[in-house]
């Protein structure tokens, strides 16, 4: 019985894994303040440490943007 539910564990588990490290690449790729050496070294330790580089990228990396006056979520 536990083998047929084996399957749909480890996809979601591969799911759940997958999702945070997509999630920081993008938010890596989007974020405007970060020079490009600091993007790459960022991508580095997410793809070296995929599950705790995410959450250090959304706790430590990212910085707050800059507000543009009159541009609303800028």
């Amino acid at each position: 019985m536990l083998s047929g539910l084996a399957g749909w564990h480890l996809l979601i588990l591969s799911v759940a894994f997958l999702i945070p490290l997509v999630l920081a690449a993008v938010s890596i790729a989007r974020n405007r303040t970060a020079s490009g050496l600091e993007k790459a070294v960022w991508v580095l330790i997410v793809l070296l440490f995929p599950l705790l580089g995410a959450i250090l990228w959304f706790i430590i990396g990212r910085r707050a943007q800059p507000q543009r006056p009159g541009v609303p979520g800028s």
